[in-house]
């Protein structure tokens, strides 16, 4: 199973005051441990758990099963944990720690093949 933890910045309930929505989705904000920020559902059994500055998991399990090469995998990208306490930050600052890592490592590119385009 592939998680990924994120840290909530703000939360859209369907029924906040200042939100109109079309669903009964709760979302939340998050920014990533790779810096990425992204606004994904929350899972329904935790919408009232989750609350601003909480850590969460989100699940990126595949929901397609590629049939062939050509078959994209999709990520299911839901909230599903909440985490807190020690834990989170643990979790939290072991990512962060291989982030940076990551980041200070020289790229290297990868030459691709080159495509031909002639039928």
């Amino acid at each position: 199973m592939i998680h990924h933890p994120g840290e909530v910045l703000e939360i859209f309930k369907p029924n906040d005051s200042d939100t109109k929505s079309a669903d009964e989705d709760t979302l939340a904000t998050l920014r990533m441990w790779d810096e990425n920020i992204l606004t994904l559902v929350v899972d329904p059994k935790i919408t009232n758990d989750v609350r601003v500055g909480d850590k969460v998991f989100v699940d990126y399990r595949p929901i397609t099963v590629p049939s062939s090469a050509n078959t994209p995998i999709i990520a299911k990208q839901v909230i599903a944990k909440v985490i807190k306490g020690k834990r989170a930050e643990a979790v939290w600052k072991e990512y962060k720690k291989f982030f940076e890592q990551q980041r200070q490592k020289p790229q290297t590119l990868v030459p691709r093949p080159q495509e031909s385009y002639i039928g």
